[in-house]
């Protein structure tokens, strides 16, 4: 069973077979490990982390992870999904490591426990004219083949309307070989309500075409996101 994107205070927060992201901030150990044993209590074996590389670019950051995904992985199947740098703003007096040196830090250090994990495109690369140009110019593209080298598996995550060009690109450049699964997002854009079943049909059509086994998934509401109190700081 695996976790929705609902409030957690809602009743029906919990229910089968849904796909949602969770954040857990830096924030209370043993607070964490109360909600834990609440979603083991609802039958929950299966998580969606989502791992905010801004956050890991701080020293509280990389502490709190290293603590964090192994303590989840004893209970729970992971697989980890990357914000690229999305919420970078917030960081901007941190060393920043670039996606390559994150991902690459996690597989080396907590590889044991994840077999898959969802990178997200960063919103700034849509609007960048060297990538739309030279699609092995982008970070996330070079990652997802590293990755896929480290034995990792790799899906590409938040893949909107806009991206429809460089999703064909990537088809033509086989690149999609590398991929597992593909989720489209339907919360970014007002006119996903009408053009989401259309866009799925026509990216089947094109994995189809090209013999792609690449699993079509719509993203469901906003991520649930853990602000846990602030007592037993974590590092």
């Amino acid at each position: 069973m695996k976790l929705n994107s609902l409030p957690v205070n809602d009743p029906s927060y919990l229910e089968s077979m849904t796909e949602g992201v969770m954040w857990f901030t830096v924030r209370s150990k043993n607070e964490l490990k109360r909600t834990v044993d609440r979603l083991k209590s609802e039958g929950i074996t299966s998580l969606r982390l989502g791992i905010d590389c801004a956050e890991f670019n701080t020293k509280r950051g990389l502490k709190w992870y290293d603590w964090l995904v192994p303590s989840l992985a004893e209970s729970f199947e992971l697989e980890l999904c990357f914000d690229n740098f999305s919420k970078a703003s917030r960081r901007s007096a941190c060393k920043k490591h670039s996606l390559l040196e994150i991902v690459e830090y996690f597989i080396h250090k907590h590889g044991q426990h994840f077999t898959l994990l969802e990178l997200w495109r960063n919103p700034e690369n849509r609007s960048n004219q060297d990538y739309a140009e030279n699609i092995f110019a982008e970070d996330i593209v070079f990652v997802t083949t590293w990755a896929k080298h480290l034995g990792k598996k790799v899906s590409l995550g938040r893949i909107q309307t806009i991206d429809f060009e460089w999703i064909t690109k990537l088809i033509s450049s086989q690149f999609l070989q590398n991929i597992e699964c593909v989720e489209i997002d339907k919360e970014e854009e007002d006119l996903w309500s009408s053009s989401t079943k259309f866009y799925e049909r026509t990216l089947r059509s094109l994995f189809a075409a090209k013999g792609l086994k690449i699993e079509i998934r719509p993203s469901v509401k906003s991520p649930v996101n853990f602000q846990i109190s602030t007592g037993d700081i974590a590092c």
